[in-house]
């Protein structure tokens, strides 16, 4: 008995509730509407609880991308593509997010042995941008960026959270994504946060919308058909201009249905995988395996493959063998089939503290040797555990008590204690002191590169002198003395010509150099003094004039010179036709000048336009040309000028075009009485006057016509209301049932017309069929319109159920619709109306399968419909 609301929990799903005063026992659980157990997802790993609830949980298949370490990409919802190009690809692609990886020749060096997947083409670098922050992983460097500057891969920021966990790097970006790139094997897993909230992503790993058909959507939104070969969605996501190898592709047309997956059936049915077989079933890892030439031509590449699906549900697999697709690890490493996701073991202090929740699954790769532990987890170092308490400047792990030297010379020196680093003193304690005797002598240290102590020296120090320097006289110097056993000077003042400023002056030759000193100098002084002079000034001849040399105005005995004037020399007038000849005498000023004849002397006129040199018959006969020399002068001849630019002759005529304008000019036979040149007449004529609104002016080729031709450049048109038109080649337009075009002929655009031609209209007929008379071509033509559609064929998509078998999509049904003809007549022979009509209907029928997909026993059936061949209108 009990009293409500009185309730008894049991645990966390059943509970006694109080009914009708008894106690019931709920069980959440049992009444849960949704399927307790989680789903088997494949390929994809574990299922996630979509609501919550653990009593009345929801499952639901991740939106979950793989890449396995052999560059197969499994998409968000589960389908399969191989990427075969060393190139950089967009993984998947969100509105303010990019993740994209870089594809490379897997290196073949023996420090890197990367090629224990048999595969040439490795993954190796990591590419987030998120609006403008910027990372990149490189997982063959182990280096992270963050932009563009090296960071360690404990990253919390913009957003990012970046963790290296010894076996992988753990990163969840701004926009939602998780991702877990393996660094031993290069497996990288993409999840979002739930499935609940799915995320409109595209790229290589496809729609996170759960739906298979639209994963292989190209950059561009269309998408390639699951019987495609997926190599253009591939490329449609490769970075341009990136590529650097390209193999061979892996894609193989075939299914298990279709093909033998015996094969790969027998592979995995060995005793080590069968603990994967309920969680990755061989069905749907061979569906994958047959499409991939690779896996089926490579056992190693498809088996590990296999083992990285079967790493997402925490199923540790040890298959390999040293004879037997051997993984190759670095000589100071060891392989180990299974390895935590999350911890690796590494310096205590450095562990790696993040939620395991966060990561999940195992990974194989390689280990550090038994005794030995990473010294950071993002570090590829091994170390003994006791090289864990310090870390040095350079990043090298230090024991206890150990003490190392931090500077070339060593003489800087630090050690490790108690997990600190403390700096060491070096010793100079032993270092000897030399004894200073001397005045003023001082104690110092000097450091050099061949000791870590300072050697001690004796040295001066001759600010603690107390000996004042005397003041010297002019041309004297202040000289000390040391002694040998003082630092301190003794000072006295000596005589010192470089100080005597010495100016020796330069006499001329009237004068003479004495030197002199005064009382108690140390310096000479030196002046000039003047000589008698014996020279006396010269006598100048006819044209010259005596003048002083004005350099030696200044001297004891100025020079005299005779300076020669020409100007002051007579001139000489010669008659016309003549020209002066002069000789020079070197030893006179002035020159001896005489006539002699120069006709050539004599200027020739220059003529304007219109005129004419003519000789000079007066000068012929005057006296004074006593060379008869000839002159000519400037007469004007019998021409029109015209302008600047020429003349013309008598009854000459100049024609010039110009904007449509012709200019005719003649010269005429009259004089004009101001110039003196003949008259010019012009005369203009508007060439283009004469032209139509649809013409244009063309000038004429020969120069010497007036005037050119009109051309046509459009078609000119009157209407019936009295307005003229002008239309451009090319153009038709209808009046009046007659048809106008305006077309390009030789002679220029013509207008053409001619009447239009109707084919012949039944207007009874249409009206029969329940037609619309309609007007075409500006109402001169007349035609029938039906109202509706006439019986044809069409398609309509439908979903096809048969009791719990339906279709996965709709299909396309061909059907009959359409109009056809109808008529109630009234009949005289048996006085009633008579009625008729025709129904559109198939002519014909042919079978076609179906595939439904039934859920009560999860199987595919053959279903057959018929469909008709063609549609017409039939009497019903």
């Amino acid at each position: 008995m009990c009293t409500p609301p009185y309730a008894e929990i049991v645990d966390e799903c059943t509970k006694y509730i109080c009914v009708n005063n008894q106690l019931v026992l709920f069980n959440k659980s049992q009444s849960c509407p949704f399927t307790s157990d989680p789903p088997n997802c494949g390929l994809l790993g574990f299922a996630v609880l979509v609501n919550g609830d653990k009593c009345c949980p929801k499952w639901d298949c991740p939106c979950r991308c793989s890449m396995f370490p052999d560059l197969n990409v499994i998409t968000f919802d589960g389908n399969s593509v191989a990427i075969y190009k060393a190139a950089s690809y967009i993984v998947t692609q969100l509105p303010d997010e990019t993740v994209s990886v870089l594809v490379q020749e897997c290196p073949a060096d023996s420090e890197s042995p990367l090629l224990w997947n048999f595969t040439n083409l490795c993954l190796v670098a990591l590419n987030i941008t998120h609006k403008s922050n910027h990372i990149i992983i490189n997982r063959l460097q182990r280096r992270l960026y963050v932009n563009s500057r090296y960071a360690k891969p404990r990253f919390k920021k913009f957003g990012f959270e970046i963790y290296d966990t010894g076996n992988m790097y753990l990163l969840r970006s701004p926009a939602g994504l998780k991702l877990q790139w393996y660094h031993s094997t290069g497996m990288m897993v993409i999840d979002t946060d739930s499935s609940g909230n799915k995320l409109h992503t595209m790229g290589l790993c496809g729609f996170c919308d759960g739906d298979p058909t639209n994963d292989l959507t190209l950059a561009n939104g269309t998408t390639v058909g699951a019987s495609e070969d997926p190599a253009v969605f591939i490329d449609s996501w490769q970075v341009p201009n990136t590529t650097g190898y390209v193999s061979h592709g892996r894609r193989r047309d075939l299914n298990c249905s279709t093909s033998d997956c015996s094969g790969c059936l027998l592979m995995l049915q060995d005793e080590a995988f069968e603990r994967c077989h309920a969680f990755v079933p061989p069905s749907t890892f061979c569906e994958v395996w047959v499409r991939d030439a690779e896996y089926v031509n490579n056992q190693c590449v498809a088996l590990a493959a296999y083992v990285a699906s079967c790493h997402k549900f925490n199923i540790c697999i040890e298959w390999r063998r040293p004879d037997y697709c051997p993984f190759s690890c670095p000589t100071a490493l060891r392989y180990q089939a299974c390895l935590p996701a999350c911890t690796s073991q590494s310096c205590p202090n450095h562990d790696f503290d993040s939620d395991p929740d966060q990561c999940s699954g195992l990974t194989e790769g390689c280990v550090c040797p038994e005794g030995t532990l990473l010294h950071r987890p993002y570090s590829a170092l091994c170390i003994s555990p006791d090289k864990c308490a310090c870390t040095d400047s350079s990043g090298a792990p230090r024991a206890h008590g150990e003490v190392w030297k931090a500077s070339r010379d060593a003489c800087c020196m630090y050690r490790c204690d108690n997990d600190t680093v403390a700096p060491v003193e070096y010793n100079c304690s032993d270092a000897a002191a030399p004894a200073c005797r001397r005045a003023a002598e001082v104690l110092v240290g000097l450091a050099d590169d061949a000791s870590c102590c300072p050697q001690k020296v004796c040295v001066c120090n001759q600010s603690l002198c107390d000996l004042i320097p005397p003041e010297c006289k002019y041309g004297e110097k202040l000289v000390s003395y040391y002694r040998q056993e003082s630092c301190c000077p003794d000072y006295a003042c000596e005589c010192d010509p470089e100080l005597c400023e010495s100016v020796v002056p330069a006499c001329r030759d009237d004068q003479t150099l004495i030197a002199t000193r005064a009382d108690g100098s140390c310096c000479l002084a030196h002046i000039c003094v003047c000589s008698s002079c014996p020279e006396t000034p010269p006598l100048c001849q006819d044209g010259e004039v005596l003048t002083v040399d004005g350099n030696t105005t200044d001297r004891c005995c100025p020079a005299y010179q005779c300076v020669c004037e020409p100007y002051r020399c007579p001139l000489l007038v010669c008659p016309v036709g003549m020209s002066v000849a002069s000789v020079s005498s070197p030893s006179r000023c002035c020159l001896n000048q005489t006539c002699e004849c120069s006709c050539e002397k004599i200027a020739s006129p220059k003529c304007d336009l219109g005129e004419a040199a003519q000789l000079d018959r007066a000068l012929q006969s005057d006296p004074q040309n006593q060379c008869a020399c000839k002159r000519y002068k400037c007469v004007r001849e019998a021409v029109c000028v015209f302008g600047e630019r020429g003349v013309l002759r008598p009854g000459q005529t100049l024609v010039e075009h110009h904007d449509g304008v012709c200019h005719s000019r003649q010269c005429s036979r009259s004089l004009d009485p101001t110039s003196g040149f003949h008259l010019l007449r012009t005369n203009s004529i508007n060439c283009s006057a004469h032209c139509q609104p649809n013409q244009i002016y063309v000038p004429p080729k020969d120069q010497t016509t007036c005037c050119g031709v009109c051309k046509n450049i459009s078609c000119l048109y009157e209407h019936e209301n009295g307005t003229t038109v002008l239309y451009k080649p090319g153009k038709s337009w209808v009046s009046n049932c007659v048809k106008f075009d305006c077309t390009d002929t030789l002679s220029g655009p013509t207008l053409i017309s001619y009447s239009y031609s109707c084919p012949p209209f039944n207007e009874t007929a249409c009206m029969k069929i329940g037609g619309t008379i309609v007007s075409y071509m500006d109402g001169c033509c007349k035609t029938c319109k039906e109202d509706g559609k006439s019986c044809q064929k069409v398609t309509v998509r439908m979903t096809i159920r048969k009791n719990d078998c339906r279709s996965n999509r709709p299909v396309n049904i061909v059907s009959c619709d359409g109009k056809c003809p109808s008529a109630s007549i009234y009949n005289y022979n048996i006085n009633t109306y008579a009625r008729f009509c025709k129904c559109c209907r198939e002519t014909g029928l042919q079978r076609r399968s179906v595939q439904l997909y039934c859920s009560g026993n999860a199987t595919w059936v053959s279903y057959t419909i018929q469909e008709p061949t063609d549609c017409s209108c039939q009497w019903s």
